[in-house]
Formats: structure tokens, sequence, C-alpha cells
């Protein structure tokens, strides 16, 4: 009969711990297609402060006025957020109430889990769609979403496990 496997490490949710998950597991979209938000939002932006000028009626308020450079604003924001990506996606963890906590990882016969003082994660490990090894982690493939495991918390045989758990 074989022993039951289990690991027990701690890791802390800061700078270095997120930037590896970016790096590791969202892939940039480089196509035009990521921009038709941006041009959207200016553009009724623009249509409705043209509109504004052109129009014979006394459509012409403050509102309107204000809600044309409100969608212009929305443009900028969103551009903005393609620009700096990563930046934006860090400081979108940073500002978590998650960030800078502490996490207790459990790996054991029955999956993973993770706990700390805002997240309590249990993944089965019937409910692993896939799982693949990157330089410096692990990609956890679940059916809607997917979850990265830094190796900096996990030893060979931890690693070992997960991968023969696929």
């Amino acid at each position: 009969m074989s022993q039951a496997f289990s690991y027990t490490a701690e890791y802390v949710l800061d700078k270095s711990y997120f930037e590896e998950c970016y790096q590791q597991s969202i892939n940039p979209n480089t196509s035009p297609k990521r921009f038709i938000k941006t041009t959207i939002f200016a553009l009724v932006g623009l249509a409705i402060l043209m509109l504004d000028t052109v129009s014979p009626t006394s459509m012409s308020t403050k509102e309107t006025y204000y809600l044309g450079y409100f969608f212009i604003g929305l443009a900028v924001v969103e551009f903005l957020s393609i620009r700096f990506n990563k930046t934006w996606w860090l400081w979108r963890q940073m500002m978590s109430k998650a960030a800078g906590e502490h996490v207790n990882l459990t790996i054991d016969d029955n999956g993973i889990n993770s706990q700390s003082l805002h997240v309590n994660q249990q993944i089965l490990w019937t409910d692993i769609y896939r799982i693949t090894e990157t330089d410096a982690g692990l990609l956890i493939k679940l059916q809607k979403t997917t979850t990265y495991l830094s190796k900096r918390c996990l030893d060979k045989s931890a690693i070992d496990f997960i991968n023969q758990k696929q």
C-alpha cells in the first residue's frame, strides 16, 4: 500500500509573484481588434460633440457636452489599458485585498488547496482539464479558468506529483 502524498508550503502574493504570474500565463493580444472598443468610444464621443455643435435645435446642453467628453475620456482610459497592459494588470492585482497576503498551499491526494485571509480555493484533481508546465510554474486549466502555481514554492516531488495527476 502506497503512502498518501501531502505537501505544504507558504508563499506571499507580492509584486514579484504577480509579475511572474503575468509573464507565464498571459499572452498579450497584438491584433488590431483590441482597439475596437477604443475606436467606438472615441467615435461616439466625437459624434455627440459634432451633433451638439451642428444641431439647429436646442439640443445643445451641458449634459450632452459632458457626455461627449466622457466617451472620449473612456477611449483614452481604454487606450492606456491596452498600451500599458502589464502595468495595468499588475496595478490591479497590487490594489486587491489579497496583495501582500501569505498563502498556505496544500497539495494532497484530494487536490490543491490555497488558503489565505481573503481566499480559500480548493481545486480537485477531477476538476483539472490540463496541466501545462512552464519555465517558472504550472498552468492549471480548469473548465472555465486557468490558475497559475509558481515553482518557487514547490519542490521536485510536488511538481512530479502534480504532473502525474494529469
